[in-house]
């Protein structure tokens, strides 16, 4: 296997490239609704949430019938499930408040998987650019912070559409990267690797 950056595949990534870029650019264009949109953006992860929940609460609900009917604890996390997916239905604008504090949670893990997730793919083409998605994850996480609950309204749209931009953007340039590998470099690394591990088998 042909590593890049400590813990990458050149072939791998080079096969999944143009699905990457498609998916950058999808991401991309949905963050921009978020960003023109904010408020519209905001109600949908709500409701998106919402229905996932009632989705979660159906699926547990027939497991526990099925297996548990007669327990009482175990009819509590579909119920749990489905009153969250209600109250997320019937009280957006609450909701909105609610999942704003998760977001900024939420930016701060991503912060850590881009910086994790940059570092380790440099010094390849669009390294950088995970360390610009993970430092502008704590700035929006920290403003978002600072703000809440107020503008949760707009925020949560706006942050959405900020981060699923710049994730857009990444995994475009991170294909591009990856396409641009050619085969006579993939076929050196690979003889590379086999030359390293036939000078191993002979060591012992």
């Amino acid at each position: 296997m042909t590593i890049v950056g400590h813990m990458f595949d050149k072939e791998t990534l080079k096969k999944y490239s143009t699905q990457t870029i498609i998916a950058g650019i999808l991401m991309a264009l949905l963050g921009l609704v978020g960003v023109f949109a904010p408020s519209l953006m905001s109600l949908v992860v709500v409701n998106f949430l919402a229905w996932l929940f009632l989705f979660s609460a159906i699926v547990q609900g027939v497991i526990t019938w099925k297996s548990y009917r007669n327990s009482f604890s175990a009819w509590l996390k579909p119920a749990i499930s489905l009153i969250t997916a209600i109250l997320l239905l019937f009280f957006p604008f609450e909701g909105v408040a609610a999942v704003g504090i998760m977001l900024a949670a939420y930016l701060l893990v991503d912060a850590y998987s881009s910086l994790s997730f940059g570092w380790e793919y440099r010094p390849n083409k669009g390294w950088w650019l995970m360390i610009v998605n993970g430092i502008l994850s704590i700035v929006l996480a920290v403003i978002f912070m600072i703000d809440w609950p107020f503008s949760s309204i707009v925020l949560v749209g706006l942050f959405v559409g900020i981060s699923l931009f710049f994730d857009g953007i990444t995994l475009i340039a991170f294909g591009l990267g990856a396409k641009s590998v050619s085969d006579d470099d993939i076929a050196k690394d690979k003889d590379k690797e086999e030359n390293q591990q036939n000078t191993k088998e002979s060591e012992q």
